[in-house]
This record gives structure tokens, C-alpha cells and sequence, in this order.
């Protein structure tokens, strides 16, 4: 194994396991496996949250740009009305 293929590994194995979200434009993102939980609770924390929703988490936005369906229709890429606010119907 040459300098070049162990640094490779080293750097694979240094970052964990890691998810890629094809892009419309034809570039990948990339994100460590365990920022899914980091997106899923900010999508949570963002529904009907208003204008006190956190900022968006940039898996969620790599999400709803994907040029792949079954990102596109995953909880991470809700769209934004889910952070307005709705009426109360609770009584």
C-alpha cells in the first residue's frame, strides 16, 4: 500500500461514516452519518415555529435540493411552510 491509498484510509476512517446527497446541478454533499439525528431534530424544532424557527441545517437544505427521490421525499426536505405559524385548534 503506497503513502497515497493509507493516507486515503486514515482520512476515511478519521471521518466515520459519512452520506451523500446527489445534487440537481450534479455535485454531491456530503455529511458524517450521525449529523442525520442534528437535521431530523432541527426539522422538528422548526415546525410551526415561525419566525423563531433555528436556522436551517445545511443536510436539510442538501436534502430538498437533491436530485435524488427518495431525499426529495423525506422528512429532511419538508418544505418551509412547515416553519410558519398555525392557529391554535386545540379546544
Amino acid at each position: 500500500m503506497g503513502f497515497r491509498e493509507h493516507l486515503k484510509r486514515l482520512e476515511r476512517e478519521a471521518k466515520g461514516e459519512m452520506i451523500s446527497i446527489p445534487q440537481r446541478d450534479g455535485t454531491v454533499k456530503t455529511f458524517p452519518k450521525y449529523q442525520l439525528a442534528d437535521a431530523y431534530l432541527n426539522v422538528m424544532a422548526r415546525l410551526g415555529a415561525g419566525e423563531d424557527a433555528p436556522p436551517e441545517h445545511p443536510l436539510v437544505a442538501a436534502a430538498r435540493n437533491s436530485s435524488d427521490r427518495e431525499w426529495q421525499q423525506s422528512i429532511y426536505s419538508a418544505d418551509e411552510t412547515w416553519t410558519q405559524e398555525h392557529e391554535d385548534l386545540s379546544e
